[in-house]
This record gives structure tokens, sequence and C-alpha cells, in this order.
């Protein structure tokens, strides 16, 4: 029996006891060599009938993990310096699981918009967490954070410095999770993420049209963020979206784009967690949110959407009724369809979505600009 067909047991003869049993003594029956192995694959839930879930605890972990371990094989690492990165979430924690297991010292760079709880853990972890003053400068705080980095670098060069929005590297890790998508789910997707770095919706898709050119690509932006042609300003929603354009974006890989609000993407996670009791991050509600609707749209689609974290850095902020209340969320309506634009410069605060047709950022741009 395949790791495949233990999973793909029909979610409507799970009650069944045979199928239960069968089930959990089949997944339990495996010994992992670390904690970061037991996490590496996301869990492939079928929240529709053509809606499915890839739920990942950490996503993250997964490039950390293969750009360090590559790193070490090729002796580019110096155990005797710290892994050095900027980072405020998700990315921070995926390197620091991975340096505490191999124990290898590791530095993070971050500002204010690291969380206490976040901040603890890597702390725990043995990691030193620089936080980095907003009142220090004017500049983007992605770019005070990159330059204080290269700064450090230039004092400190044998330092490694992992490259999460720049490095191929990033793009190639998630190889292993396009596999596991055609192995659960076939060979005819739509892949629906959250875009950052690029690096997971870039390297899946690119593993998938190996297979099947035909596959969909559909990113899910936010407003402030100059991804997707966007002017930079300040984000709202976090964990998608950024304010440098990463090399591990590829624009020409995307099918189509859609933009989310704050508020859309905090109420479809609490969705996610009261209907189908999936405790995730608000990037999560984001892809969701999309990939619902596409669902909808395609009855004959398979859509996927990623998931990447898990909610327990969000239990005072989108689960907290109290702040969805002081943030004017709470109890709103959730936004029923999007609104079609032909290039960035018609998009508004709502969501909105662009046909991006897999063409390169200049291209979009030279519609945008009217030449």
């Amino acid at each position: 029996m395949s790791v495949a067909q233990a999973l793909q047991i029909d979610c409507l003869n799970v009650g069944s006891e045979n199928n239960f049993k069968n089930f959990h003594l089949y997944n339990h029956g495996k010994i992992y060599k670390s904690y970061s192995d037991s996490i590496l694959l996301p869990n492939i839930i079928q929240i529709e009938k053509n809606l499915f879930m890839a739920s990942f605890q950490l996503m993250k972990l997964m490039p950390a993990k293969y750009v360090i371990e590559k790193a070490l094989a090729e002796k580019r690492i110096n155990p005797k310096y710290p892994i050095i990165e900027t980072s405020s979430g998700t990315y921070a924690l995926g390197l620091g699981i991975i340096c505490a297991e191999m124990g290898l010292p590791f530095h993070i760079i971050s500002d204010q918009a690291i969380d206490d709880d976040l901040k603890r853990r890597l702390e725990d972890l043995g990691g030193y967490v620089q936080i980095l003053s907003q009142t220090l400068s004017s500049e983007n705080p992605q770019i005070f954070r990159l330059n204080t980095l290269k700064e450090y670098l230039t004092n400190n060069p044998q330092s490694f410095w992992p490259q999460q929005y720049n490095n191929p590297e990033n793009q190639i890790a998630y190889t292993i999770f396009a596999e596991y998508l055609i192995e659960q789910l076939g060979n005819n997707l739509t892949l629906v993420g959250s875009v950052g770095s690029g690096g997971s919706t870039c390297g899946t898709i690119k593993c998938l049209r190996e297979n099947n050119p035909f596959n969909r690509l559909v990113g899910v932006d936010t407003f402030g963020s100059v991804l997707f042609g966007l002017i930079n300003e300040k984000r709202i929603l976090r964990g998608l979206g950024n304010s440098l354009m990463p090399q591990n974006l590829e624009h020409c890989l995307f099918d189509e784009v859609h933009w989310v609000s704050a508020c859309d993407a905090y109420l479809q996670t609490r969705k996610l967690h009261s209907l189908y009791s999936s405790f995730h991050g608000p990037t999560s509600g984001a892809a969701y949110h999309v990939a619902k609707w596409i669902s909808h749209q395609n009855k004959d689609e398979k859509v996927v959407f990623i998931a990447p974290d898990t909610g327990h850095r969000y239990l005072s902020s989108v689960y907290n009724n109290q702040y969805l209340k002081e943030m004017s969320f709470f109890n709103k309506e959730i936004s029923s369809s999007p609104l079609k634009v032909m290039d960035p410069s018609e998009v508004n605060n709502k969501w909105t979505y662009l046909n991006w047709n897999r063409r390169t950022y200049k291209e979009i741009m030279e519609v945008k600009n009217g030449n």
C-alpha cells in the first residue's frame, strides 16, 4: 500500500470502523528522524467536491530545510558562524527549527512586526533575534532590514545567508510538494497560493507543468504590495505581498492574480475554522477566499489552495472578536465575487482580479501605461 493510497481514503467512508483503524494504524506506523521531517509535507483535505486544501503546519520549513541541508553538504556553511536571515514570520521559524536540529547558530534580523511569542520561540531554539526600531530610519522596513543584514555580512563574511527572496533553491525545494500533489490529486490541477517571495507558487507550478503544461496558477496578493504592479503602501494583511520585488517571483508563470483585503482574508480564515475545524493563519484564508470562488465558477476544475501555517500566531488578532471589532471587520459581509480589471491601475481596495495570462511584469506594465 503506497502513501498515496493510504491517504486517499474516501472521506465519506472514513467513518467505518475498519477504514478508521486502517488509516490510523498506517499513518502512526512511521518513525521520523526529526521533527522537521514529520511536518515537512502537508495534509491534503477535501473541502468541497472539487476544492482541496494543502494544509501545512509550517510551509516555509520546506525551503529552509532544503537550502541549509544542501549548503551543509556542499560545505558552504561554517558551523562556527551564524546562519543569518531577515524575516518577521514563518521563514524565521522554519530556519530556527532546522538550525536547532543541526546545532547551528542563527541570527534573525526583524522589525516590530514580529510578535513576542515568535521572538521567544526563536530565542528558545537558540537564535539571536535583532529587532530594528522604526524610529531609526524612515526607509521601507524590509529595505532597512536588508541593508542591516548586508552590513553584518560585510563584517562577518563567514556567515551564511539563505536569501529566501532571491535564492533559486527556494523554488527547487517545492519540487517534493508538487510531486506529492500529483501523487495525491492527479495531473490536472489549478493551484491557488498567496504570494510573498514567489518561491512556493512558482517552484510548485514549474514542477507541475513539467507533467502537464495546462496546470493553472492563481496568485493571491493584497493592496499596498508591489508584486503585481501596485504602489508600495502600508499593508494591513501580512504574510503575503511584499514591498520589494523578489527574484524568485516569475510573473510569466501566473494565469490569474487576485488582490484581496485583510477583512475578507480574516473572515474567511475564521470560516475555515468554524466550518471545517481548519486552524490556519490569514494567508490561508486569503487563498481559500479566491480558491472557493474559482472552484464554484469551474465545476470541472480540480482546485487546490495552499494553507501555509497554523493559526497559533493569530489568536490575539484574527481569532479575537474584540480585535476584529476594533478593526471594523466584525460581522461584516465577505465579498461574494471579484471585480475584473484589465491592468493594475484599475485595482481599488475591493477584491479584484486580473487575467495575467502568463505575461511578464513588463508586458503588464506596458498595458497599464498605455504602451
